[in-house]
């Protein structure tokens, strides 16, 4: 059994991931957005402080997700790219 994935169609998962890893960013924009100005107008004291670091730590984990995500699309476009230049030649 051999796999058969043409270069569109190995482009097109990049571009699927690309676009989840657009998604991702304006997601945790939002998010981030949203609790900071949460915790701006309407909570005081210790639970907005602890929320807060809660909060920040799940946006830096949100973050290394999203860079995990670059790393797989870089590493696939190079892939796809190399294929697609050895198949030309």
């Amino acid at each position: 059994m051999a796999l058969a994935l043409t270069h569109a169609e190995a482009q097109a998962r990049i571009d699927q991931v690309h676009q989840a890893r657009d998604e991702a960013v304006n997601l945790l924009k939002h998010i981030a957005d949203s609790q900071e100005e949460m915790l701006r107008k309407f909570w005081e004291g210790d639970s907005a402080s602890l929320y807060g670091k809660t909060a920040e730590q799940r946006r830096e984990d949100f973050t290394q997700l999203i860079s995990l995500l670059d790393q797989t699309v870089a590493e696939g476009d190079s892939h796809i790219n190399a294929v697609a230049s050895a198949d030309q030649g």
